[in-house]
């Protein structure tokens, strides 16, 4: 592209230093404004393309550090959030005091932190479309869902140690954001998936939401920054 670039700026220059040669005083002041005009649009598209490229390397290692992510860094700690949800163990009972010493106390809160940084970090993406919305609605909107309904009684009781209850969530902010996203996307194309996904892992307050046609995020959770995202892209939380 570069070279291009410098090819075209090559017969443009020709071309000018004909033109002044030619031209009367008048004319040769046009011919150097259209020159100058000409090399700017080329560099400008240039430029663009390149632009281009880095965009699409970004979202490209983006996607496969989300695929890391998901596969390999959190398959363990979110199997053991799963077994959880299934077994409906109370967050005080796996979590106890988030501030102990106690070791198995500590790991079963690392693997709540692990699996919502990781499930953050891909709504971050989002948010910032390295990746598209769509893509994580069709590939990963049942294993987002999953997630979130199996981890949220614990995941709740960590943030509410670490920020005011009554304020819209900072922590994980994102991740609330590709879970209303992935939420609305199975309930009007995947209904049933939805239904078997809340009946295994979601609560009774999930399960009342979903009647009350309401998400299984509550509204006050939103961030300012994250409903906006939701409302410039179409979904309602």
């Amino acid at each position: 592209m570069k070279r291009i670039a410098l090819s075209s700026s090559v017969v443009i220059l020709l071309i000018t230093l004909w033109g002044l040669y030619r031209a009367d005083i008048i004319d040769k002041v046009d011919i150097l404004l259209t020159a100058a005009s000409t090399i700017a649009t080329v560099v400008m598209a240039i430029t663009i393309y390149q632009l281009d490229l880095t965009l699409k390397q970004l979202r490209f290692e983006a996607l496969n550090r989300v695929y890391d992510i998901l596969n390999n860094d959190i398959k363990e700690e979110l199997n053991t959030i799963f077994e959880w949800a299934k077994k409906d163990m109370r967050a005080e009972e796996i979590l106890g005091d988030t501030k102990s010493n106690d070791n198995s106390i500590k790991k079963n809160i690392d693997a709540v932190r692990y699996v919502s940084v990781a499930f953050n970090k891909v709504g971050y993406y989002v948010y910032k479309d390295f990746i598209d919305v769509s893509f994580i609605q069709e590939e990963l909107g049942g294993l987002v869902v999953k997630s979130f309904l199996a981890i949220k009684p614990y995941l709740s009781y960590m943030r509410n140690q670490n920020e005011s209850p009554e304020e819209p969530w900072f922590m994980r902010r994102f991740y609330l954001m590709i879970t209303v996203a992935c939420e609305s996307y199975l309930k009007k194309h995947h209904p049933q998936t939805f239904e078997k996904i809340l009946e295994d892992y979601g609560r009774d307050e999930d399960k009342t939401a979903y009647k009350n046609k309401q998400s299984i995020v509550p509204d006050k959770w939103l961030a300012d920054d994250v409903k906006s995202w939701l409302k410039k892209h179409g979904f309602k939380a």
